[in-house]
């Protein structure tokens, strides 16, 4: 897995999707909601949700724990989605 020139991986990415999606899913959370219980600006954890920044373990724990999964879940599903997307890419171009 190569980092770009910002040291970003398609895992990061993956992770962001990953928390992306589950704010999505969650009625009455947002990206300002969480920032706020964590005591973190909106635009710090918005660079992260928006895979512009990758997210710090410590960070991702607790952004997990205010939308009740954890982030080891959060990484594992990112992980589960980036190989599929491998997969796919593979059989395409063997196809």
């Amino acid at each position: 897995m190569q980092p770009n020139r910002n040291g970003f991986t398609d895992l990061d990415a993956g992770v962001a999707a990953e928390v992306r999606s589950d704010i999505a899913r969650m009625k009455n959370v947002s990206v300002s909601s969480i920032a706020e219980a964590l005591g973190i600006r909106r635009a710090t954890l918005s660079a992260r949700v928006n895979a512009h920044v990758p997210f710090a373990p410590s960070l991702l724990s607790a952004v997990a724990a205010h939308l009740g999964t954890t982030a080891s879940e959060i990484v594992a599903r990112a992980e589960r989605a980036l190989a599929e997307g491998e997969r796919e890419s593979e059989m395409a171009r063997a196809s």
